[in-house]
């Protein structure tokens, strides 16, 4: 009687040191899901940050093109003040030179009838009575030439002082038109930014609520397992001495700890396997799909319950061919390997693991 107390001890006493290890591998699981919360939550808020100064430069160039288009537009005013201050004084610079030109025609007309009566004189005993009053009048055309052409020097430099403000107004127009545009592009690219900013934060603000439910799950699925305390007794062999390959390819990752970026690391409960997409992927063993179907970043996933402990897990596979609760023989084709989930490339994720804790495969495959 005593020894069979003892006996039941020792087995409950194991099997609670079993348990324990399977709650602390879950337990290990959920802080690398806490901890890959708190740093996906602080790229958030730098993404954020990021976006706020973005749209601040927005507001501030928006600021800025909004007076160099005002002063585009007093320039704009001016300009053309300063074209139609132009073209008149333009207008009055040609009517000038035209009387100039006419004045100085009827002075050469004036000099040569003056020079013919002179001539004139010479041989006719009597002097032409008009000789003094032509005289007077050459004289007047003179001083009328001499006066317009001091005014006419006076207006064609007011003209180039007109030409000269002109273009001196369209070219600082011009600049600041161009100026206006730079800060239109700016403003542009800004808000590219700003949105490409602001999905970025949201993503990580998806990834968050996934990482959040995912911790849920397993604080529920510990929950569940510490208060499970009735487990049957396994033997934890397999038909063989060792278990064949799910599928043959290239190892992408192996069992354990794996270092990321920003002074992160992942557990990686399995291995990765590369093979080319569609490749047969293959039972270990004998046993019941207690699960087939689409998980998260697993993609499209398969577990078989070998009965003996042991669970084997399948994942990013491109199609499933065992529908839960169908039992499978050891070497039955089960899914087609793929690239679903968080695959990069097409492989198969394969894990063991023993009363629900994740061993290492590559000690029991052959």
């Amino acid at each position: 009687m005593y020894r069979f107390l003892i006996t039941c001890i020792i087995v409950c006493l194991s099997m609670s040191f079993v348990f324990a290890d399977e709650v602390d591998d879950k337990m290990m699981e959920l802080r690398q899901i806490e901890k890959q919360i708190d740093i996906i939550q602080q790229k958030a808020r730098q993404a954020d940050q990021k976006k706020q100064k973005a749209q601040k430069d927005i507001n501030s160039t928006r600021k800025n093109k909004t007076q160099v288009d005002q002063k585009v537009l007093n320039l704009q005013h001016k300009e053309a003040i300063v074209q139609d201050s132009l073209e008149a004084i333009s207008e009055r610079v040609q009517g000038n030179e035209d009387r100039l030109h006419e004045m100085k025609r009827l002075g050469n007309t004036e000099f040569l009838r003056l020079f013919y009566i002179d001539m004139q004189d010479k041989y006719v005993a009597k002097e032409t009575k008009d000789k003094y009053l032509l005289s007077m009048l050459i004289s007047m055309t003179v001083k009328g030439i001499n006066d317009l052409s001091d005014f006419h020097r006076e207006l064609v430099q007011t003209q180039e002082e007109r030409r000269s403000e002109y273009f001196q107004v369209k070219y600082v127009r011009t600049k600041e038109a161009k100026k206006s545009q730079n800060y239109q592009k700016q403003i542009v690219n800004l808000t590219k930014q700003a949105t490409s900013l602001e999905k970025e934060k949201k993503s990580y603000e998806d990834q968050v609520s996934k990482l959040k439910k995912d911790a849920a799950e397993l604080e529920g699925l510990i929950s569940r397992l510490t208060a499970n305390t009735n487990k049957k007794t396994n033997n934890y062999k397999f038909s063989g001495k060792t278990i064949p390959w799910p599928a043959r390819g290239t190892i992408l990752r192996e069992f354990g700890e794996e270092s990321r970026g920003n002074n992160t690391s992942v557990i990686n409960n399995g291995i990765d396997i590369g093979m080319p997409e569609g490749t047969s992927v293959k039972s270990i063993d004998d046993g019941e799909v207690v699960f087939s179907d689409r998980y998260g970043g697993q993609g499209k996933l398969l577990i078989i319950d070998h009965k003996n402990g042991f669970f084997s897990v399948y994942a990013y596979n491109r199609d499933l061919l065992a529908a839960k609760g169908t039992m499978v023989k050891k070497g039955q084709v089960i899914a087609k390997s793929g690239k679903t989930g968080s695959a990069t490339q097409p492989s198969l994720h394969f894990e063991l693991r023993k009363d629900g804790r994740a061993v290492n495969p590559m000690n029991y495959l052959d």
